[in-house]
């Protein structure tokens, strides 16, 4: 349970983090660019986080999805109320799937890597 309510908070944060670090890239290096260096610090985050919440854990890639799907919750829910509130076009769309797309990634990437480390000490031992 303190893992859940702990991707909880790191997703929460995540959205508020992510606001400022895209709006600050906007202004510095342009559209593409400030888009191309978020998904890369989105998925880093995602990946250290997840990577946090599953170590130790050598079955954390097939048995830590509550906590993905709770560490993922908050984009998740922002994107999809975006996509049905806003009318932005195919452009808002591609953003929001890249988005989605570096979250999971990090995500995905940060359970495999805890439980392949888990496994790798485990059989050192």
């Amino acid at each position: 349970m303190i893992k859940v309510l702990g991707a909880f908070f790191l997703g929460v944060l995540s959205f508020v983090v992510f606001m400022f670090v895209g709006e600050t890239a906007d202004n510095v290096f342009g559209d593409i660019a400030a888009f191309i260096a978020t998904f890369i610090l989105m998925a880093a985050y995602f990946f250290i986080c997840q990577f946090r919440l599953s170590r130790g854990n050598a079955h954390a890639f097939r048995r830590d999805w509550p906590i993905m799907l709770v560490l993922n919750a908050t984009i998740i829910g922002v994107l999809f109320v975006s996509v049905l509130v806003e009318k932005q076009g195919a452009v808002f769309l591609i953003q929001a799937l890249g988005i989605l797309l570096a979250c999971f990634a990090g995500t995905i990437a940060g359970a495999f890597v805890a439980s392949r480390q888990a496994r790798r000490r485990g059989e050192a031992q």
